[in-house]
């Protein structure tokens, strides 16, 4: 039983350690590691994957953005009745009711 359990513990090592002494690739044999690489011979990237610091939205690509864009076309926002105060009316509140 024991050479059974040291015998799997030793494959199961084998088998987990070998990925983690693999040979790391060395970069500096490349040929853009040369002194004499040209970047800016490189193709231009298609799409920018740099993910974006802010959330903000770029409205410079909007519509409204032109310069030809007549906002006096626009439709106007309908109006809607709103209570403008920000005052309460504790006297309907049942707290005040258990005062009177």
């Amino acid at each position: 039983m024991k050479l059974l359990t040291s015998a799997t513990l030793a494959v199961t090592l084998a088998v987990i350690s070998s990925p983690t002494l693999a040979d790391i690739p060395d970069f500096s044999k490349t040929s853009a590691a040369k002194s004499s690489y040209q970047f800016s011979q490189n193709a231009a990237a298609k799409q920018n994957f740099v993910k974006q610091a802010s959330t903000r939205h770029d409205f410079s690509k909007t519509t409204a953005a032109n310069q030809q864009y007549q906002f006096e076309q626009n439709d106007a926002a309908p109006m809607v009745n709103t209570i403008t105060t920000i005052e309460h009316d504790f006297s309907k509140t049942a707290a005040h009711k258990k005062q009177s």
